[in-house]
């Protein structure tokens, strides 16, 4: 069988890093193919060199056997090679029917929407899939993320892609909502589409993929048929070793004191998860993107609404609507995954130290700077910023410093329980090294550290103990003596 697509020696380098280093790939007609590998193996690398989005590339891309040059996302689409990405890009206001069609709607002779004919058509054309019950005049948002997934598949089809890219699909997703997720995958293989498919859920690869391509640092390591291969020997390709079969022991209870208790949390990613930190104790929550492990971690500091279950800090059992404010205010701190996101950029050290705290300083006045300068700086000298000046803006620092402030915005009125999440995500060994560093210092200080990541080597430096998340549930509980990526991924 001839290809659909294909790439020849394809290599792109970024700097100093060779991205992608002379890879060969092919999909063919009718066939899901799946790429799967570490975090920066290249998987995102050459999916933007399919869609379009990556052009400075070596080697050579073919499309039904004839050589092309992508310039753009669009110039894909036209050829027939639709994105699906991770984060959906459907407007949850409109109907079904208004997203399926966004900017193509089909008019009538004097101009107007056609109403009529558009739900019409999307009626038939979800029925085709095997989607019949989705009302098409319901706004979007009203549907489960699983039922938004599939608009979002279908509306790339009906922009006439041949070739569908998936990023992540399921990661996101209820089991229900991926098994809704795989039949839809089943009747596009049954219409010849043919999907690429990128996931770091490895059973999952098993059930939907035909073949399945491994990359590492940027090689291409194999491509093997779905039936000659195992879940393990994935793994084996992806690590490039040999994997332990064996999974150590769940772990004893400790005599230590609970400073966070997690009860039967359930909300609509996650569900009945049980979690204890102990005090002078850094446990390491691990899961793959999509987990429930970062919403869980909100959700216990007030910032991710859940349906039932209980959080406890050193005793106290929270308010079930709390605040991310009462979490400040009753023990907890948070760091978020995005750096970005949490600090102030434009602003100096000290005023993003002292933001969560100004409260406390004083409900009606705001406090004066030397104030701020005073409670802030001995904490930004503390994790050590560099440089550290605090009038410095924040935006001027390396990432590794960057996440130093998000530490230490926390030490003028320490909290419990550290809650981190991705704390040394983008930062060089150096960097790694100094902020795992105060991470333990917290733990031998008789603090509660709850590391929550999607890389395995950090929770696997620094964590006591380690628990993993897979599709919203804890599925193991770990003493980290003799653990490796290995017995982690296995879990995924």
């Amino acid at each position: 069988m001839s290809a659909v697509l294909e790439l020849r020696k394809v290599s792109i380098r970024f700097e100093n890093i060779q991205a992608l280093d002379s890879v060969d790939f092919d999909l063919l007609e009718g066939e899901t193919h799946a790429i799967v590998g570490e975090n920066g193996a290249g998987k995102s690398t050459m999916m933007r060199i399919l869609a379009g989005v990556y052009t400075g590339y070596e080697g050579e891309y073919f499309l039904d056997g004839q050589p092309v040059h992508l310039q753009s996302p669009r110039d894909a689409l036209s050829l027939g090679i639709g994105m699906i990405h991770q984060e959906l890009s459907v407007i949850p206001e409109l109907s079904v029917a208004e997203n399926l069609f966004l900017g193509r709607q089909p008019l009538t002779p004097y101009g107007m929407i056609d109403w009529r004919l558009m739900n019409r058509t999307a009626q038939e054309e979800l029925s085709k899939l095997g989607f019949a019950d989705i009302d098409v005049k319901r706004p979007l948002g009203t549907y489960a993320l699983g039922t938004q997934q599939v608009v979002e598949v279908l509306r790339v089809i009906l922009s006439g892609a041949k070739v569908l890219i998936m990023d992540e699909p399921t990661s996101a997703l209820s089991p229900p909502e991926v098994e809704r997720l795989i039949q839809l995958i089943d009747t596009l293989r049954k219409a010849k589409r043919s999907i690429i498919y990128i996931s770091h859920f490895l059973e999952e690869v098993m059930r939907v993929a035909d073949r399945v391509t491994v990359l590492r640092d940027g090689h291409k390591v194999a491509t093997v048929n779905q039936t000659d291969t195992s879940v393990n020997e994935l793994i084996s390709l992806i690590l490039g070793r040999e994997i332990n079969a064996e999974l150590p022991a769940a772990t004893t209870q400790k005599d230590a004191h609970v400073l966070l208790e997690v009860r039967d949390l359930t909300a609509d990613v996650f569900r009945n998860v049980n979690l204890n930190v102990y005090q002078g104790e850094v446990v390491g929550l691990y899961g793959a993107i999509g987990s429930g492990h970062f919403d869980l971690a909100r959700a216990v500091f007030g910032m991710y609404r859940f349906d039932s279950g209980a959080v406890v800090v050193d005793g106290q059992t929270y308010p079930r609507d709390f605040s991310a404010r009462y979490a400040i205010q009753h023990g907890l701190a948070y760091a978020s995954e995005s750096r970005r996101m949490s600090l102030f950029m434009e602003e100096p050290i000290f005023r993003n130290v002292m933001v969560p705290h100004l409260e406390r300083l004083g409900r009606w006045l705001s406090p004066t700077r030397s104030t701020e300068l005073d409670l802030s700086t001995p904490q930004i000298k503390l994790t050590g910023v560099h440089p550290d000046d605090p009038v410095n803006p924040v935006g001027q620092l390396s990432g590794g410093n960057q996440q130093k402030v998000a530490i230490a915005r926390w030490l003028p009125f320490p909290p419990k329980v550290f809650i981190m999440a991705e704390p040394t995500r983008g930062m060089d060994v150096g960097a790694k090294s100094e902020v795992l560093t105060i991470l333990r210092n917290f733990r031998n200080e008789g603090y509660g550290v709850l590391v929550v990541s999607s890389e395995p080597e950090t929770v696997l430096s620094v964590a006591d103990r380690i628990m993993v998340m897979s599709r919203g549930q804890v599925v193991a509980d770990m003493e980290n003596v003799n653990l490796n990526k290995d017995v982690l991924m296995r879990l995924l």
